[in-house]
C-alpha cells in the first residue's frame, strides 16, 4: 500500500504539470480527437469507390505548434481501403480562433503518397469544442507519376 502511494505521488510530482493542470489556461499542452465531416473533392468520385472521413488525433505541444496523426478506412462489398497520415502545423492564436499553417503527409492502401501544404483555422465555441476548415494543395505520387489537386474540409474537434 505504501509503495503504490509513493509511486502515485512520484508520478504526480514528475508529470503533474501536464496531468493535473491541463484545464489551466497556463498549460499549453492539450490533446483532442477530430473528424473531417465534409470533403468537397470526395463528391467527384462515384458511389462504388469507398471513401472515408479521416479521424484525427490532435496534439497541441504548445501554443505555437501542433501535430495531428490521422487514420481513415472504408470497407464495402466492392473494396477495402485505408489511409494513414500525419500533419505538422504552426499556430497563431487570435482570441478564440487559431490560424493553422503547415504540411500533411499521407499514405494509402493504393500505395499513393500524398504531400499537402495546408492552411486552416478553427474557432472555439467552448473550451473543449472547435469547428474549423482547411484548404490543401495536394500532390499525389504513384509509380513515378505526379498529380495535383485542391481539397477543402470542414473539421470538428473535441479536446480532453
Amino acid at each position: 500500500m505504501k509503495l503504490s502511494t509513493l509511486l502515485l505521488m512520484s508520478c504526480i510530482f514528475c508529470f503533474g504539470d501536464n496531468v493535473l493542470s491541463q484545464e489551466d489556461e497556463k498549460s499549453q499542452f492539450k490533446m483532442g480527437m477530430g473528424i473531417s465531416l465534409f470533403n468537397i473533392a470526395d463528391y467527384e468520385w462515384d458511389y462504388e469507390s469507398s471513401r472515408s472521413n479521416d479521424i484525427y488525433v490532435t496534439i497541441d505541444l504548445n501554443d505555437k505548434f501542433r501535430i495531428e496523426p490521422s487514420i481513415g478506412f472504408a470497407l464495402s462489398n466492392y473494396s477495402e481501403s485505408f489511409s494513414v497520415g500525419i500533419g505538422g502545423f504552426g499556430k497563431k492564436k487570435i482570441s478564440d480562433f487559431n490560424l493553422l499553417y503547415g504540411l500533411r503527409l499521407g499514405y494509402n492502401s493504393s500505395q499513393i503518397l500524398t504531400i499537402a501544404p495546408t492552411l486552416g483555422g478553427e474557432y472555439y465555441f467552448i473550451k473543449h469544442f472547435s469547428i474549423g476548415c482547411e484548404v490543401q494543395l495536394r500532390g499525389l505520387i504513384y509509380e513515378g507519376e505526379l498529380a495535383a489537386y485542391t481539397r477543402s474540409s470542414l473539421l470538428v474537434r473535441f479536446y480532453f
